[in-house]
């Protein structure tokens, strides 16, 4: 089934928040398991929100996996892209070859969740001021289950209300 995806869906601010436990590499986090925040941008009922946390708890490994690779591909082909060195106040433009050296440099996600015109998107959001990648506003992803959609320099809310946008030019993935 092919998914039209043009449009815009306008889900504002967050409804409610919370945390949850996820399966991740205990090589990156130095444990098996770590606590994630969500926020959640649109009315789930409890089932379908169980559902999709479930979801995420079990597929969160490889799509972390697909972010840092999403991130090591653009960050290769955007030489205006650095790393902020907190020890020395400045920029640095880092050579990274295997996408887990990423890890240390884009914080660690709020998990974020919307339901816009009967499609469940989620999402990754590194926002600016905990990554040290050279995004002023930091960026996210946005997944429609295990399939990375989005690769963005700004947050979930307002990648998913410039949809059209950001899924066709303001991709990272595709540029």
């Amino acid at each position: 089934m092919d998914i039209d995806y043009n449009g815009s869906y306008d889900v504002g601010n967050f409804f409610d928040t919370g945390s949850f436990d996820v399966k991740c590499d205990s090589k990156l986090y130095g444990s098996g398991r770590i606590t994630l925040e969500y926020r959640i941008h649109s009315k789930f009922n409890e089932e379908d929100l169980s559902r999709i946390l479930s979801f995420i708890q079990e597929n969160y490994y490889h799509a972390y996996g697909q972010v840092l690779a999403g991130v090591l591909s653009a960050y290769k082909n955007n030489p205006k892209w650095d790393v902020w060195m907190e020890e020395t106040k400045d920029f640095l433009r880092i050579n990274f070859t295997e996408k887990e050296e990423l890890h240390s440099y884009i914080g660690k996600p709020i998990i974020e969740l919307a339901s816009c015109n009967g499609k469940t998107f989620w999402g990754m959001d590194f926002p600016g001021g905990t990554n040290k990648l050279s995004f002023e506003h930091g960026f996210c992803t946005v997944f429609e289950q295990k399939k990375l959609l989005v690769l963005a320099d700004n947050d979930f809310p307002l990648v998913l209300k410039w949809w059209d946008y950001y899924y066709a030019d303001g991709n990272i993935l595709t540029s």
